[in-house]
C-alpha cells in the first residue's frame, strides 16, 4: 500500500514539475516579447513627437492626440514592466558587476 502511494506521489510531483517548467517557458517568451514591443512602441512615440515638432505639422491637433495616446500606451505597458524584469534583475546585476558598470 505504501509503495503504491509513493509511486502515485512521485508521478504527481513529476507532473507538477513538468507543468511549472512549461509555464516558466511561456512566461519567458511573453517577457521577451513585451520588452521588444515596448521598445518598438517607444520608438514610434519618439517618431510621432519628431513629426509633431516639425514646422509643417506643429500645432496639428490630430498629431498632438496621436502623440498623447502613444505616450499613454507606453506608460501603460511600463506598468507591466515589473513582471518581465523580475527574470532579468539578477542577470543584469551580474553583467554590471562583470563589466564594472554602475546603476
Amino acid at each position: 500500500m505504501t509503495l503504491i502511494l509513493l509511486i502515485i506521489s512521485a508521478a504527481v510531483n513529476l507532473f507538477f514539475i513538468w507543468y511549472v517548467y512549461g509555464l516558466l517557458k511561456k512566461l519567458l517568451f511573453v517577457s521577451d516579447n513585451i520588452e521588444d514591443f515596448l521598445g518598438v512602441l517607444k520608438d514610434y512615440s519618439d517618431y510621432v513627437e519628431t513629426v509633431y515638432s516639425m514646422e509643417t505639422y506643429y500645432g496639428d491637433e490630430t498629431i498632438e492626440r496621436l502623440l498623447s495616446y502613444s505616450k499613454e500606451i507606453v506608460e501603460e505597458i511600463k506598468t507591466y514592466e515589473e513582471i518581465y524584469t523580475l527574470m532579468y534583475d539578477d542577470d543584469e546585476e551580474k553583467d554590471q558587476e562583470e563589466y564594472g558598470e554602475e546603476t
